[in-house]
């Protein structure tokens, strides 16, 4: 196989050999492609994180379309059209298809050089129709390269792949343009066989891949789940849109794809529909997103304390103090109600010792378990509500040591509730480092959240705060307690679908169980008037401020969406670990190895026999 490199270029390649590439397939993690990291693996601590700081770069696919003696304009006349879009949204990498005639190339080229891109091109002399990739040279510099034939197919359909590293940060990345066969589904099936076997070969470090071009084939199709199964790629652009448009404004089919491998996140995917008052580039679509390494690592397989029943509750807090959140485990039919604490051992796994709390057992399934620092000493104690116990009172049993919790409970008479709807959540509302008690049932007090301050001992003020602002009379609305920016008291989140045009409105904290509205925060990130969207609050970024993620099992191909909280929330980042299509996942997102960063736990009850995938925040 002839390579080239960034010094020496060849102008003209003769014919090569025709290769029809054999290789194993990579070990994906069940339907989602993901490797394991093994157990023990610890993730690098970094520093806090914004967008900026991931050092994004864009990534294009462009079919530029060979000249045709029907099209509209003629390649010559279109070339000014795509220099424009190139320059406008200035990817840092791109990739073109069709890219044909003797006379056009070095014109194209030429404009490249211009705007400061070298670029990968080797011209098979019975290729008709190569495949380039372009990239800017103070971002990116080539490392290794080649072209192969995909497949004996009855047409020549080749491949070019580079691998280029990163100026900035020196991280290295594999990356493939092809153009599949365009009228036969045999064909684009050996096309795809063999462009999976061509990236196994020849990523031989194992590098990021980004896999993308003309691959003349649809969503659901044979070729692309060739594709997806034996690279574990995920597209970009979910899927969904059409970029074949055949010199219309309206696009008939989606040809064009833009992959890359789980360990990349993105953002900012694009079907740049650009006119020239009528004219057009192509008959494709240009697609671009901006790529990034992912924001969680490679599933660590946590298979203590799993459960294959959908009755199960998990929980997370830091129940001995140790700054790692542990995981509790609760099922009202199993060991007798009791919650079963395990502890974290800060690298992804939990202790195979549990620890049992036989007074807080409850074989009710009506029964709810809370877990937050209520008396200020560093541990999460267990706080148990049920609406038909106790006189509808909460009891907390103070965290003692190694997990345990005391056998007697301190019974809180404030905000008691029979209700089954009510609502209870417990957070530092104003910053004393003792979780506070915050009440909520749409039917009671004009919806109010109540808040009753922590006192000592795990016992609550008996004076509530009664506030107004942020209350909500619908049923159904989800609040969520935490410290969106930044200053060590939690914050009120509210959402329902049906409210505010399905915007999660946010609450600043005053610092005494009241709040103040805040339109930054409410205005940004991602709404939804979906009922099965799901939202957290946590921080992902190790900044101190708790980041806004977004999930909806039917939504983008079941990832999750990060906003970071930065005067409002900026994104999204599209995580590509640990999604998932399915209605019975439950996401947590909590720091169980002690970094600062809130890292992403899957449980789906009916998967991997109930074990858990732990991913750990980069």
């Amino acid at each position: 196989m002839n390579k080239t490199n960034l010094t020496l270029k060849k102008p003209l390649l003769g014919m090569a050999l025709v290769f029809f590439l054999a290789g194993c397939v990579k070990d994906p993690l069940a339907d989602r492609g993901e490797k394991n990291s093994p157990p023990g693996t610890l993730a690098t601590v970094n520093a806090p994180l914004t967008l900026e700081d991931h050092n994004p770069f864009k990534v294009m696919s462009f079919n530029i379309k060979q000249n045709g003696t029907a099209d509209p304009l003629t390649i010559f006349q279109r070339l000014p059209l795509m220099v424009q879009i190139i320059s406008a949204n200035s990817p840092d990498i791109f990739g073109v298809q069709e890219f044909s005639g003797d006379a056009f190339q070095p014109m194209f080229r030429s404009e490249m050089a211009a705007l400061g891109y070298d670029d990968y091109f080797e011209r098979w002399a019975i290729d008709y129709q190569p495949k380039t990739i372009f990239f800017k040279t103070d971002r990116f510099t080539l490392r290794d390269s080649g072209t192969v034939q995909l497949g004996a197919s009855s047409t020549l359909t080749t491949s070019s792949w580079v691998v280029l590293q990163d100026n900035v940060t020196s991280k290295k990345y594999f990356l493939s343009n092809s153009h599949w066969r365009y009228n036969s589904e045999p064909d684009r099936i050996i096309n795809a066989t063999a462009l999976v076997a061509t990236v196994q070969q020849y990523n031989t470090e194992n590098l990021p891949e980004i896999v993308f071009g003309d691959f003349n084939a649809m969503a659901g199709s044979a070729p692309i789940g060739i594709l997806k199964d034996g690279l574990g790629v995920v597209d970009a652009l979910n899927e969904e849109g059409e970029t074949y448009h055949r010199w219309d404004s309206i696009g008939v089919s989606k040809p064009d794809w833009m992959t890359s491998t789980r360990d990349m996140a993105f953002t900012g995917p694009t079907i740049i529909k650009t006119s020239f008052n009528g004219d057009w580039a192509s008959d494709h679509w240009p697609i671009m997103a901006t790529y990034m390494p992912a924001i969680f690592g490679a599933a660590v397989t946590d298979n203590v304390g799993i459960s294959g029943n959908a009755n199960t509750v998990y929980s997370f807090g830091d129940i001995n103090g140790d700054g790692k959140k542990d995981k509790i485990y609760w099922n009202a039919t199993f060991d007798g109600g009791k919650p079963r604490v395990y502890l974290s051992n800060g690298n992804g796994t939990f202790a195979t010792t549990v620890v049992p709390h036989t007074a807080g057992a409850s074989t009710l399934t009506s029964t709810k378990y809370y877990y937050a620092d209520v008396d200020g000493d560093g541990k999460d104690d267990e706080i148990v509500w049920d609406p038909t116990q106790n006189a509808g009172r909460t009891k907390v049993f103070l965290a003692t040591s190694n997990g345990n919790f005391s056998s007697t409970a301190i019974n809180n008479p404030e905000g008691t509730s029979g209700n089954s709807a009510t609502i209870f959540r417990f957070a530092d509302v104003n910053g004393d480092g003792k979780a506070d008690k915050i009440y909520w049932n749409a039917t009671f007090d004009a919806g109010h959240t109540r808040v009753y301050l922590a006192t000592s001992g795990g016992s609550f003020s008996s004076t509530v705060v009664s506030g107004s602002t942020g209350s909500s009379t619908t049923a159904g609305t989800q609040f969520w307690y935490a410290d969106i920016n930044g200053d060590n008291k939690a914050d009120k989140a509210l959402w329902h679908p049906s409210l505010n045009s399905g915007k999660v409105m946010v609450y600043l904290s005053d610092g005494d169980g009241t709040f103040t509205a805040s339109p930054t925060f409410s205005d940004a990130g991602a709404s939804s008037g979906v009922a099965s969207t799901v939202f957290h609050f946590a921080d992902v970024n190790g900044d101190g401020k708790a980041d806004k993620i977004y999930w909806r099992h039917s939504a983008y191909l079941g990832k999750p969406k990060i906003y970071y909280s930065d005067a409002g929330f900026k994104g999204p980042i599209y995580s590509l670990r640990g999604t998932s299509q399915s209605a019975n996942t439950d996401l947590f997102f909590t720091d169980i190895t002690g970094d600062g960063k809130a890292d992403m736990v899957r449980w789906n009850y009916a998967e991997y026999n109930g074990e858990l995938r732990n991913y750990l925040g980069n």
